[in-house]
């Protein structure tokens, strides 16, 4: 019988509150750190993206730029951008 009540004791036994408070410190430490290491990546991960949309704009500038057209009006070659922006006659 006194087996049983010793083996009862240990089933329903519940831990000490400094054990349960170190294994809450720990968790709470656990996440802390791995929240702190997913938001750096997500900065990191930002910047790059950042990164490429800015080489892709510089990228699409430089090929406009390479692929401009060029008309002779008046002896004088001009963009075809400065042409557009200058005023038109009107046929009617």
């Amino acid at each position: 019988m006194e087996v049983n009540l010793v083996i009862m004791k240990n089933l329903f036994s519940f831990p000490k509150l400094d054990v349960v408070n170190d294994s809450v410190q720990t968790l709470h430490d656990f996440l802390k750190t791995s929240y702190q290491e997913k938001k750096e990546w997500l900065a990191e991960s930002i910047a790059f993206f950042k990164d490429l949309t800015q080489m892709e704009e510089e990228f699409r500038r430089e090929l406009s730029n390479k692929n401009e057209y060029l008309i002779c009006l008046e002896g004088e070659m001009v963009s075809e951008k400065e042409v557009l922006t200058r005023p038109m006659e009107e046929n009617y």
